[in-house]
């Protein structure tokens, strides 16, 4: 898999600052300036086998193993708690948004709304 600077530069520094990175692997500090070259020049002097460390960290995901839902599933949730914190049936939500909202939008609250009423 091919990564390039900047793609190196998240997987393997962590940013402490807007001017400064820390290396993950053997924690030196370096100056950011516009770009990556200084944490390019690192990584290729320092750490030869760059490349498995970033195929590794990419396949092992974020450091905090947190992981982002889709805008599909942000959207619904939001509908949902919008329902349950006000205290207003599901049937609401779908009478009010339901002209503003795009298609894909309508026909998923639609069923969601068909699931929680059986």
């Amino acid at each position: 898999m091919k990564f390039t600077n900047k793609v190196l530069y998240y997987l393997l520094f962590t940013e402490l600052s807007p001017n400064q990175a820390r290396c993950n692997t053997c924690l030196k500090v370096y100056k950011s300036g516009n770009g990556y070259t200084n944490q390019d020049h690192h990584l290729l002097k320092r750490h030869p086998d760059n490349k498995e460390l970033a195929a590794a960290a990419f396949r092992k995901g974020n450091r905090f193993g947190v992981t982002l839902p889709d805008q599909r599933t942000c959207d619904v949730f939001r509908w949902v708690e919008w329902c349950v914190m006000d205290r207003m049936p599901v049937s609401f939500a779908s009478v009010l948004w339901f002209a503003r909202m795009p298609r894909w939008s309508r026909s998923l609250l639609q069923r969601c709304r068909n699931t929680w009423t059986r």
